[in-house]
């Protein structure tokens, strides 16, 4: 069998001089940064022709985005202007791109109370991604992992590879090897990328190789009589079933798939077919079902925890519940993905689901919902920052930077902050890139957070980068460095969350104040199909950065405390530390 690949090798540009055309931006400086990039686009009328000011330094805005973007593209612009957005105009000069990028599938209003907020700031990883996705860049889901060059960002979240396609085309560079996914972009960035992939879509900028792989002479990988007896099986059935017309051919290898990864006894080695439910799901922030983050443990359901205003939550379910039956039907034998799906449904219906408490059960009904939150959230007890952090999911590190923007504010103006507390509770994890950033948040230098152990127990230690005092306020590391912090925790702390609290306790940043966490202490990776499968593969154990391994055992507080049924001593006790 041979495949043919396209090399593509990158080419050395001749500069084009507009010395005979007037430059429509008065205020883009002849030594500015991106001023080539921002004068080539402009001389080909794929820059916004309707303004006389470019603003290189600005960050951009959602409007800004889709401003440049659907003019870029040369997209036809809608003439029926309906936002569904609570904090938009329709008669603001933005409407029709707004309008535009939601008719083209670019924008995906929320199903509950809409908003787009307009005039938050555009980081790196979502500009590169929409930029990528509106003007029809290729990203393969199924990028050779060990040529990603980023140490700051997990080569297994949704979007690395659209950030190692923008390495690849010479948008972003690998010295230093960090993405920085959550900086804010600038107008004359988002030119810049722009510029580069119009460079990359001509003709004269490509060079293609052929590469011939034969593999007729290879030695097959999989080396088993096994093997053989499965295809022969395979075979057999095929050619000599009595009912062939229930021979579905797609289903028995998905079901060949699964029982290979049973084989591993790995709860969290799972493989996800396009008819079911994406384990990755959990990480979305608007859903309709309960709310709740569910893995298979042992071969039982079990509850990781209810997200904090869940209807899950609500009901009363509880971290460590194991699920062994939804709307009277055993779960026992079922995949996870089975069960996930039996307790999805439509907002407003309800799902009775029974639980094994302890040595006792529990049928707990429980009212569907449309599942909207935000990752992050702020408010003041006493002068004191009480952020909650309910996951670690793609919008995470920007709404972090959001809330220790307006702590800082209020410290600058008020002074009045006495610390910050840190409630990690029932938060099930996340992604490895966004636990370690916001972890930086917490120091004003560079800092190990957490150590990833090969199965051939080599050990990569992994770093929060300290940007230094200019950038804190723009990145967020060490804009939280000298407050004084306390970290709560509980049964439900699980992943990421570990990662957190952990480095913040080996480095004696914070008091870790609550229960013994759940204890995962391994990192997947996760591969995407062309039918839209999914697989997530076990690939690594972390420890903490002393060197600690919490897996199955969890991470002990340093001070272990209960709550009651009506009181939350953890958070009372954060306060009176923090104050007293």
């Amino acid at each position: 069998m041979k495949i043919k690949f396209a090399l593509v090798l990158p080419i050395v540009c001749v500069s084009v001089l507009f010395s005979g055309q007037a430059f429509a931006y008065t205020d883009v400086p002849a030594d500015h940064e991106f001023v080539y990039e921002i004068e080539y686009l402009e001389s080909l009328g794929l820059l916004p022709m309707d303004i006389n000011k470019f603003e290189p330094d600005r960050e951009i805005t959602p409007l800004d985005l889709y401003y440049f973007l659907l003019t870029y593209s040369e997209t036809k612009l809608a003439e029926d202007i309906d936002l569904p957005y609570l904090d938009t105009n329709n008669t603001d000069w933005y409407a029709t791109y707004i309008q535009t990028a939601i008719n083209k599938g670019l924008l995906k209003p929320a199903i509950h109370n809409p908003t787009l907020a307009p005039n938050r700031k555009v980081r790196k990883r979502e500009a590169i991604m929409k930029v990528f996705d509106t003007v029809g860049v290729g990203v393969n889901k199924l990028f050779d992992e060990s040529y990603f060059p980023f140490t700051d960002l997990n080569s297994g979240s949704t979007s690395a590879p659209y950030m190692f396609r923008a390495y690849q085309i010479g948008i972003l560079e690998s010295s230093p090897t960090t993405a920085k996914a959550s900086k804010k972009v600038t107008r004359g960035e988002l030119a810049y990328y722009l510029y580069q992939i119009y460079e990359y879509e001509t003709e004269d900028a490509l060079d293609y190789y052929s590469i011939n792989l034969d593999y007729t002479s290879a030695t097959p990988e999989i080396d088993t009589p096994a093997f053989d007896i499965f295809v022969d099986i395979w075979d057999t059935i095929k050619d000599s079933y009595y009912y062939q017309d229930e021979v579905d051919e797609e289903e028995m290898m998905y079901s060949a798939i699964n029982g290979l990864i049973e084989t591993l006894d790995d709860p969290y080695t799972v493989f996800t077919s396009p008819f079911s439910a994406s384990p990755l799901n959990q990480l979305e922030t608007e859903y309709e079902g309960v709310g709740m983050s569910v893995e298979m443990i042992d071969n039982e359901v079990v509850i990781i925890s209810p997200f904090k205003g869940s209807p899950a939550e609500a009901a009363g379910l509880e971290p460590n519940d194991v699920i062994t039956e939804i709307d009277g039907q055993s779960v026992s034998g079922l995949s996870l993905d089975a069960v996930v799906d039996m307790i999805k449904g439509e907002s407003g219906t309800t799902v009775k689901i029974k639980v094994r408490r302890g040595s006792t059960n529990k049928t707990i009904t429980v009212t569907r919902g449309y599942i909207t939150y935000s990752t992050v959230t702020l408010e003041y007890m006493e002068n004191v920052a009480y952020v909650n952090v309910v996951s670690f999911s793609e919008d995470t590190t920007h709404e972090f930077l959001d809330v220790a923007q307006e702590i800082y504010d209020k410290q600058q103006t008020e002074g009045n902050v006495e610390g910050i507390i840190l409630d990690l509770r029932n938060n099930p994890g996340g992604f490895l890139d966004v636990a370690i950033e916001i972890t930086g948040f917490f120091f004003d230098e560079d800092v190990n957070v957490v150590m990833l152990e090969e199965s051939d127990e080599d050990k990569t230690m992994y770093y929060a980068e300290y940007y230094g005092e200019e950038s804190e306020y723009e990145y967020g590391a060490g804009l939280l460095s000298d407050y004084e912090v306390v970290v709560l925790v509980n049964e439900g702390s699980a992943s990421a969350s570990e990662i957190v609290a952990g480095a913040l306790q080996d480095h004696d940043r914070a008091e870790i104040l609550g229960e013994t966490t759940f204890g995962k202490g391994t990192v997947q990776e996760v591969f995407f199909y062309n039918d839209e499968s999914i697989f997530k593969l076990t690939v690594s154990k972390w420890l903490t950065p002393e060197g600690q391994d919490i897996n199955h055992t969890g991470l002990t507080p340093d001070r272990v405390l209960t709550n009651s049924e009506t009181t939350d001593w953890q958070l009372d006790t954060a306060i009176e530390e923090i104050l007293y």
